[in-house]
């Protein structure tokens, strides 16, 4: 299961826990390496103590117990020197010679000394102990532990790694079995008694609502596909046959020509619900695409008229693509629809695009650029502004856009739009292109 960043759930779950002991290890060994450091430093100087207390008594009791005229070697590590009445010792270091009463740590090149000088009446003793080898200990010390600890961050990440594997894998493969899941799949057997297995027995009980939600879209979209149809295949029958009566009026005529046309729209509309419902794709077939044009037009011709939109279909006959009809129909009903119901008065241009799609545009008051992001979400209602009267107009776009986005989706065309409420490129253009969809380019320019 893999994240938008961080590496999959397996791997954060390795690096957090070898991290943490990363963490620890490094704490630890820091502190075990300080603390024997302090505890040499703090040898050394009860050493130093202890022993100037030594000297000291000595000195006061006898003046031959220190050499005055040279150093008196204490052990493989110590020395000491004895100053009378200010006079410089033989074989003393400068480094010391100039320092005060009490203890002192100083570093003379590559050697570590700590140094004690104390009073012993006339006189003045120093006592220096050699810590190098000491320093020398704690960096091996050190080094040890650095290994040590090493060696816990491997282990601790082949553990992790061990740990991830039993704690993530049963969440790896439900999300492998979800992966692979589809609307319909059967039940998946839960076989674990723990979050997995509950995790799998919920996924269970959503799959089974979402699988009879579908049911009842899709029971629905046909039962009103069917009980509407008879209804209307005998309006059409009736219309037709009325139509055949030599008495009628011109109006009268007109008007059931427009039921016969009416009812074939609403056959177009039901069967584009019923393929949308089921996220099916009819077979394509060869469409004029100005003809196409041309119905999509004549549903909604009278309220144009009345909203005083007119339309200019620049595609000429006969450029034919093979698709579905009944798809392209519905998006160009619902594009020709908005310009009524938002664009008029104006006058709506139909033509050719440059990669053999459709550009539908209007010379109308145009959509507010805050507006344009959200043309096609699904019950996106915004202020459309004109932009010389100032007036605000709150009719919302509703589903209309949205459904041809849709089904501009499902065919894998593409529609995009852009609007201008400015200058000479005032208006509202939709540009719809059938590339990568059913149809093919090679069917663009066929002739009929």
């Amino acid at each position: 299961m893999t994240v938008a960043s961080g590496g999959t759930l397996t791997q954060r779950v390795v690096w957090a826990l070898t991290g943490t002991v990363a963490l620890f290890v490094t704490a630890l060994a820091l502190l075990a390496y300080l603390t024997f450091d302090q505890m040499e430093d703090d040898l050394v100087n009860d050493i130093l103590n202890t022993e100037m207390d030594r000297l000291v008594q000595h000195a006061r009791v006898s003046d031959g117990f220190l050499p005055r005229e040279g150093v008196r070697e204490l052990g493989g590590s110590m020395r000491a020197w004895v100053s009378v009445d200010g006079n410089r010792p033989a074989g003393i270091p400068d480094e010391i010679l100039a320092l005060d009463s009490g203890l002192h740590l100083i570093e003379p090149g590559a050697y570590t000394w700590h140094v004690m000088v104390a009073d012993a009446g006339r006189s003045k003793v120093y006592l220096l102990y050699d810590a190098t080898d000491n320093e020398e200990r704690v960096h091996d010390f050190g080094l040890i532990v650095l290994g040590v600890g090493a060696i816990c961050v491997v282990g601790a990440y082949a553990l992790s790694r061990r740990v991830a594997a039993v704690a993530v894998g049963p969440l790896l493969d439900l999300t492998d079995r979800l992966a692979t899941w589809a609307p319909g799949s059967p039940d998946m057997a839960v076989t674990r008694d723990d979050e997995a297995g509950r995790l799998i027995e919920a996924f269970n009980r959503v799959q089974n609502q979402v699988d009879r939600s579908i049911a009842r879209e899709r029971e629905f979209a046909g039962n009103l596909s069917h009980e509407v149809r008879t209804p209307l295949a005998a309006i059409r029958s009736d219309s037709e046959l009325m139509l055949l009566t030599q008495s009628l009026t011109p109006d009268q005529r007109e008007r059931l020509a427009r039921v016969v046309d009416n009812v074939d729209d609403v056959i177009v509309s039901l069967e584009s619900a019923r393929a949308m419902a089921r996220d099916q794709l009819r077979p394509p077939e060869p469409v004029d695409l100005s003809a196409c044009m041309e119905d999509a037009w004549r549903g909604y011709e009278a309220t144009a008229e009345q909203a005083k939109l007119r339309f200019d279909n620049q595609i000429q006959a006969g450029h034919v693509r093979t698709l579905d009809r009944y798809a392209l129909l519905t998006v160009l009903r619902n594009l020709v629809r908005n310009a009524v119901e938002h664009a008029a008065p104006a006058t709506l241009t139909a033509r050719l695009a440059a990669d053999g799609g459709l550009e539908l545009g209007d010379d109308g008051k145009g959509i507010a650029a805050e507006d344009l992001p959200f043309l096609f979400r699904r019950y996106y209602s915004g202020r459309m502004r004109d932009s010389s009267t100032g007036a605000a107009d709150e009719a919302a776009r509703g589903l209309g856009l949205a459904i041809a986005k849709r089904v501009c989706d499902m065919q894998g065309w593409s529609l995009t739009v852009v609007s201008s409420r400015e200058g000479e490129a005032r208006g509202t253009h939709f540009t719809l292109s059938f590339e990568g969809g059913a149809a093919s380019a090679a069917d663009a320019q066929t002739r009929i």
